[in-house]
């Protein structure tokens, strides 16, 4: 089954769906051994993690598609990226949309900030006309060559401060016939109840965030509101952050990093088996003993 399918028929089940973030192939894996049935590719940690930069749309397409194609080949699980604004006008999104399908990934969001954009808890937030996120998701609809690729809309209104407009672009989203509606940036239990009543049956994403504690809800509260996908996107990022300062200021303080081995890794049991090491070396055995054996490898 094509990972778009899987993709939607987790969307189709009347439960959430719980998407974690990795910016890399090693967390997907991570994510993927440990139960889950889809994986998120944050812009914002990919950025860090490739150059080391806040999201402030410097990562190009490119940088991106070569990342989101490596996570997608190590998983069985479909990811689902962020697309930014899509990197330009409708033609732009017209490619970006094949050249994600091409890249292995089973759907993307695109959102409604002016270019460049900028991650949505950064201040100064601006959007674009709705005209021309119409025109551009418009167009990113009608660049599927698989039906199944999903299609997530995402407005920034209401980082940019105006939770009305927000709400006016969701329903014109969802009119036009996207997969999913994405508000970003909601401020309050009020505005993330207020969403769920005025959009109603609409397909709705909403983005867990820790530092805003109205939207640090149960997954049961979620499923409540009438969400169909809870989407924690910089968590695991946050927490290795967290870790890596831990390690340098311990190496750097004691000279050894003997304190440290309670909070690694086994590097075959736990390491070595997620990285799949024993379907290698299964592998290879078969292969090699054939080939000694006289036998042929096809």
């Amino acid at each position: 089954m094509r990972k778009t399918t899987k993709l939607r028929k987790l969307l189709e089940r009347d439960e959430v769906l719980t998407l974690p973030g990795s910016y890399d192939a090693l967390g997907a894996r991570i994510l993927q051994t440990a139960g889950f049935d889809a994986v998120y590719m944050s812009g914002n940690a990919t950025s860090a993690s490739m150059v080391g930069a806040p999201d402030i749309g410097l990562m190009t397409v490119t940088e991106v598609l070569w990342r989101a194609q490596r996570i997608a080949a190590a998983i069985d699980i479909p990811l689902v990226c962020d697309a930014d604004t899509g990197y330009g006008n409708l033609h732009n999104v017209t490619r970006t949309v094949r050249d994600f399908e091409t890249a292995g990934v089973a759907g993307i969001h695109i959102e409604d900030q002016i270019t460049p954009k900028k991650c949505g808890s950064l201040p100064g937030v601006e959007i674009a006309p709705m005209e021309e996120v119409l025109v551009k998701l418009e167009a990113a609809l009608r660049a599927r060559k698989d039906p199944d690729f999903v299609i997530i809309a995402r407005t920034d209104a209401r980082n940019a401060g105006d939770f009305e407009e927000a709400i006016r672009r969701g329903k014109a989203f969802a009119e036009l016939g996207v997969d999913l509606v994405y508000l970003e940036g909601l401020q309050s239990t009020e505005e993330i109840k207020e969403v769920a009543r005025r959009l109603g049956d609409v397909p709705k994403y909403f983005s867990v965030l820790e530092w805003s504690p109205w939207t640090n809800i149960p997954i049961e509260e979620i499923k409540r509101l009438g969400f169909k996908v809870a989407m924690y996107s910089n968590s695991l990022n946050l927490i290795l952050t967290k870790a890596m300062e831990n390690f340098a200021k311990h190496l750097k303080e004691h000279g050894d990093t003997r304190g440290l081995v309670p909070l690694m890794a086994k590097l075959h049991e736990e390491y070595n088996y997620v990285l799949g090491l024993t379907e290698y070396t299964k592998l290879e055995n078969q292969i090699v003993d054939r080939i000694r054996s006289g036998g042929k490898t096809s």
